[in-house]
């Protein structure tokens, strides 16, 4: 297999791993499931790794908008 060279980001891949500790996807993991719920009620992104909904794009790993 060869490894992909595309520019565009691919699926599981963090665009923005300096912030990765405070995406949604972690702060699940944590347990931190109100804090998720606060940063979702307006979503406008979705994330293309695990589905996950939020209302700004910095709180995602992969997003596009909806």
């Amino acid at each position: 297999m060869t490894p992909n060279t595309d520019q565009e980001p691919t699926y599981n891949e963090c665009t923005s791993a300096q912030q990765h500790s405070e995406h949604l996807c972690i702060l699940m993991e944590q347990g931190r499931s109100r804090e998720v719920s606060e940063r979702s009620r307006n979503p406008a992104f979705l994330c293309r790794n695990c589905g996950a909904y939020a209302d700004q794009r910095r709180d995602l790993c992969n997003p596009m908008p909806l």
